[in-house]
């Protein structure tokens, strides 16, 4: 163990027809690219930050190569020194007392000049009461308003892109992405009117989380977690103070500590081969918000169409003002769609009554399900 790990213990298409219209909507045609957004943990130089960002981009185009890329990983800089500096305070203004025979003053002292590297159980349930006192009393409300703030806006710029976010937090890092998920689940508005609530296209993928917990169990689809059974980091932090059990197993031979988000876990391909299993799994299960105004076209039986590769989700528009989403559409079902001269009977002959479908009730931009009802399509002369 290094001082690392001691001071993580501390806190922790061409168009169809020559007369369709160019005004075709932007933000439901970037439903099918995706970004990642980081938070890094504690101890994390900047220079380590941007080397994550170049990993993560390599993970992407390794592991997830299939989904688009709509921009290059990004992140918030976790500028966590200014936590330990508060802790360091603390522990300091704690102990300044104490004889210096005393086992406590022994064990903060080590920690603090980095020179403690094994801990026996009687030095670790010392240090439990240390960490506990020196953390209670920490500010990290204030100390943390900033970078959060700095990351919330960030995220939204990304947001605004209509891509399906990542959230990848590591670390310390996750304190972070949770709170960014669940804020962005609740308060997020498309520039199209529609909410995550309805329509999230956010994920949550956390890679060593010190926390105890994920957020959301509504979302629970969109969110995965992996933390390796011999991060020695994370063992710590479990514990002292409790966090998710690891889930996955798997030699490290660049990081003795196995826990840096590189050299433990996405320069390792069975561990990385299961963050990104993980990841598509919630990619697959994002919703994307209503899709029809990607295509308008010439047809009568639709005003609008719209398709989502990775959701295989089709919104049709129809000329009565009526908006379906049907599921399960092939890709090569929406090039016989699209490219069809007669949109209507393509419909009926080959989607009315085979897929399941929902109505979108668009005039107050909330997701209505109506599966009793299925209109007809109106057939081009």
């Amino acid at each position: 163990m290094k001082i690392y790990i001691l001071i993580m213990a501390l806190i922790f298409s061409y168009s169809a027809f020559a007369n369709l219209q160019t005004l075709d909507r932007h933000c439901s045609k970037q439903v099918d690219y995706i970004r990642f957004f980081h938070v890094n943990g504690m101890l994390t130089s900047y220079d380590e930050f941007e080397s994550n960002l170049a990993w993560i981009d390599n993970f992407h185009a390794v592991w997830l190569g299939k989904y688009y890329r709509g921009a290059k990983a990004d992140g918030n800089y976790n500028n966590n020194e200014v936590i330990y500096e508060q802790i360091y305070e603390v522990a300091q203004q704690k102990y300044s007392d104490l004889s210096i025979f005393s086992p406590k003053y022994r064990i903060i002292t080590a920690i603090l000049n980095g020179t403690v590297s094994v801990l026996n159980k009687k030095d670790l349930m010392i240090l439990q009461e240390v960490i506990l006192e020196s953390v209670i009393d920490a500010n990290y409300s204030i100390i943390n308003e900033t970078d959060y703030n700095n990351a919330y806006q960030k995220l939204n710029f990304h947001m605004n892109s209509c891509n399906r976010i990542i959230l990848l937090g590591h670390s310390q890092g996750n304190f972070y992405t949770n709170v960014l998920f669940e804020e962005i689940i609740d308060n997020y508005i498309y520039s199209d009117g529609y909410s995550t609530a309805d329509y999230p296209m956010i994920s949550l993928s956390a890679i060593a989380p010190p926390t105890s917990s994920l957020p959301k169990d509504e979302y629970k689809a969109l969110v995965s977690y992996l933390t390796l059974d011999d991060d020695s980091v994370i063992d710590i932090v479990r514990i002292l103070f409790g966090s998710l059990p690891p889930n996955f197993s798997a030699k490290s031979y660049f990081d003795d500590s196995h826990h840096g988000l590189i050299d433990s876990y996405l320069r390792s391909n069975p561990v990385a081969s299961k963050i990104s299993e993980k990841i598509e799994f919630s990619i697959q299960n994002q919703t994307p918000f209503p899709l029809f105004e990607q295509h308008p076209v010439k047809s009568d039986a639709f005003s609008h169409i719209g398709y989502s590769k990775i959701s295989k989700i089709l919104d049709l528009k129809f000329e009565s003002g009526g908006v379906y989403r049907y599921y399960n559409i092939p890709i090569l079902l929406w090039d016989e769609l699209y490219y069809s001269t007669s949109m209507g009977k393509v419909f009926n002959d080959n989607i009315r009554g085979q897929y399941p479908f929902d109505k979108l009730d668009i005039e107050s931009m909330t997701y209505l399900k109506m599966t009793t009802i299925e209109p007809f399509a109106k057939v081009e002369k």
